[in-house]
This record gives structure tokens, sequence and C-alpha cells, in this order.
């Protein structure tokens, strides 16, 4: 499976994000904003911090699921809020070759 050219620039970005951290390891959060017309909120944390400004414009949780498809980044772990769905948080590691 080829890489877009989104993909390829938000893995460069990940592993950027990444290389102060020894684990190697990002979390994709996403939060319900409660009203409209904002909806679901979602971002990316590298070491606790929001790294989501640092990210191509565009990018998407199934950018992310391309990336874990082709190997490029490992699901670790998933938490779900037991009482919101909408609330959310998936580790991943990243590949860094």
């Amino acid at each position: 499976m080829d890489l877009t050219a989104l993909q390829t620039d938000l893995l460069r970005c990940l592993r950027l994000a990444i290389q102060a951290n020894r684990n190697h390891r990002l979390v994709y959060c996403t939060e319900w904003l409660g009203y409209l017309p904002f909806g679901l909120y979602h971002w990316i944390e590298a070491d606790g911090q929001d790294i989501s400004k640092a990210l191509p414009l565009g990018w998407s949780s199934e950018d992310l699921k391309v990336l874990e498809t082709v190997g490029l980044l490992t699901k670790v772990d998933v938490w779900k809020n037991p009482s919101d769905d909408c609330e959310t948080k998936v580790t991943y590691e990243v590949t860094l070759a």
C-alpha cells in the first residue's frame, strides 16, 4: 500500500515529535465538545503535549489507521471513557525505520 503525500508528511511529523521521548509513543485523543457547531475534537499528544499544530492540515484518524496497517504505527493501548463513548485515548508506538 502506497502512502499519500499527507500520510508521509504526517509520519515525518510524528517521528520528529517522539524523538525526545524514550518510549517512542504518542496518544491519539478524542473528545466531544458537547455543543454545535462543534463536534468531535481530536488531537495527538507526545510526552503529554498536544502536537496537533505541528501536523499537516487535513490529517484524520483514518490516516493513523493506514500508518498502522502498513506497520509504521503499532497500537499499544486503547482507553474509552465508560460514561462517554466519544472520549478515547489510543496509544501508538512509532516505528523509526
